[in-house]
């Protein structure tokens, strides 16, 4: 379960993250892959970085970090280029390979890909250009322990930290997310078989719902003995308004996974048992409302 939950956080901080947030997430990957060998580099001053993100000396790479809100080929291209050859004056006996970092989940656009050919191949021969997305960073951040995992991810819940999630901690997740006006009654009714797999997500979104079941019995206690009657039914409207904005978003379905998790635990991190409770309760409301689309229902 631990896999599935990092692998769900890595994808969405790799997502999420922008411009500097970005950087210094990759920055601090790359320090605790490499540690006393990946340099980091921050702007001093007038003379700036130089055009270096950051610096791997054992195996001579200099890296660029560039993470907009959205890549524009254009805009891209100029910046690879500009970046490329400004390195080279401060930097070039010193690296063998210049990586360009992006954030681009869905790769690069042919334009982009073809710059990077051209750059390859241009003077001086002896240096490699790559470019490194979303499985180069991924390989590094699972070839960490469990406990660097831990530091640059928060602590994952594990199965007996889901088994031991109990009132307090579905209490504290459900408040969070309580707060609606009253809503109409919502139908809270069973999903059909294959829902899980009709709708698309990714097997660390499916692993962590299906984890989260184990204590779908504790949650439907709770709104069963919740002192205000439409406190379920407020909690599945959030849901399913949350839900509906990020579908018209076009979101793909493990990402809309992803900001659900946020909506209902927050952003910030908390104890194994509090995670627990926020997968805890998306699996009911999955399993128990209309959240994600019934079987045979188009897919966001």
């Amino acid at each position: 379960m631990s896999r599935a939950y990092y692998e769900v956080l890595f994808e969405r901080d790799f997502l999420k993250k922008t411009a500097t947030e970005f950087q210094d997430f990759f920055s601090e990957i790359m320090e605790k892959c490499h540690p006393g060998d990946f340099q980091r580099v921050r702007p001093w001053g007038k003379v700036g970085d130089r055009k270096n993100d950051g610096y791997l000396a054992s195996q001579k790479i200099l890296f660029q970090v560039y993470a907009p809100n959205e890549l524009e080929a254009a805009k891209t291209i100029a910046k690879m280029d500009d970046d490329y050859r400004e390195a080279m004056p401060h930097w070039q006996r010193y690296f063998t390979t210049w990586a360009f970092v992006h954030n681009s989940r869905q790769g690069l656009a042919p334009d982009v890909a073809r710059k990077l050919l051209d750059l390859d191949e241009a003077p001086p021969k002896e240096v490699r250009v790559v470019a490194w997305g979303v499985e180069e960073l991924r390989r590094k951040v699972f070839s960490l322990e469990s406990a660097d995992l831990a530091s640059l991810l928060g602590a994952a819940p594990s199965g007996q930290a889901m088994l031991n999630a109990g009132i307090p901690e579905l209490q504290i997740v459900l408040r969070a997310i309580g707060t609606q006006a009253p809503p109409e009654p919502v139908d809270l009714h069973p999903i059909p078989p294959g829902k899980l797999d009709s709708n698309g997500l990714a097997e660390a979104a499916k692993t962590l719902i299906k984890q989260g079941g184990l204590r779908r019995r504790v949650v439907r206690q709770l709104f069963s003995n919740w002192p205000d009657p439409q406190f379920g039914d407020r909690i599945a409207r959030a849901f399913r308004d949350r839900y509906a904005a990020l579908r018209a978003a076009n979101l793909d379905p493990t990402s809309i996974f992803m900001e659900l998790q946020a909506f209902a635990g927050g952003l910030q991190r908390g104890t194994p048992e509090h995670e627990s409770a926020v997968v805890a309760v998306l699996a009911y409301l999955f399993e128990a409302c209309d959240i994600f689309e019934p079987p045979g229902e188009p897919k966001p």
